[in-house]
């Protein structure tokens, strides 16, 4: 197996970093893990050139998606119904096996690029979200017991907890906004230097 960086693999096809991302956000390549650094993708050549190479455009001499090319392959029988009718047993594994490992290939590609996230860590931070949620509102409705206590008419109690609640749930929305924000500019700065890294080893 022979692992690349995404520059390598471009200059292996002869074109530019734009066409390699591209080819990545369409499921085309299939990453490994690099040896030399723990946690890190570089590309598979092998497998990303049969996946490249198997899905050239014919009519147009450019990469389809890989869904492109299953959605083609499920069209066939519509043009070729003595193909589908000849179709073994095996060669219908091989095809069902081939959707799911393209499928598998896409999962990973997501993963590496940071869309798809951990649904362990969903949960973590939902069910962190809704205790600070209701640490705040019990806060804030400990803070006014003596002021609602005091009032008779429903009127002024409603508009008081009314505002205080519209203001706590501003501020809980402006932590998580910098929160977010903070997370980014952290991806930022490891997607840099990672860039850095990929540059000082190809230098090497």
């Amino acid at each position: 197996m022979t692992l690349l960086m995404k520059s390598e693999f471009a200059k292996r096809h002869g074109v530019g970093a734009s066409a390699v991302s591209n080819w990545a956000r369409k499921g085309l390549l299939v990453f490994g893990e690099d040896p030399k650094r723990p946690g890190k993708q570089l590309v598979d050549a092998e497998k990303s050139d049969l996946l490249v190479r198997g899905s050239i455009d014919q009519t147009r001499g450019r990469p389809r998606s890989a869904e492109a090319a299953l959605v083609e392959a499920s069209e066939a029988p519509a043009t070729a119904p003595a193909r589908a009718a000849t179709m073994t047993g095996a060669e219908a594994v091989r095809m069902e096996e081939a959707r799911e490992r393209i499928i598998g290939r896409r999962i990973d590609n997501e993963k590496a690029l940071g869309n798809l996230v951990s649904l362990g860590e969903v949960e973590r931070r939902t069910a962190e979200r809704g205790r600070m949620i209701r640490e705040r509102v019990q806060a804030t409705v400990r803070n006014l017991a003596e002021r609602l206590a005091a009032e008779t008419d429903p009127r002024p109690i409603t508009s008081l907890l009314s505002a205080e609640l519209d203001d706590v749930f501003a501020r809980l929305a402006d932590d998580i906004e910098s929160e977010a924000s903070a997370e980014a500019q952290a991806d930022v700065a490891l997607a840099v230097l990672d860039e850095e890294a990929d540059e000082e080893a190809e230098a090497a």
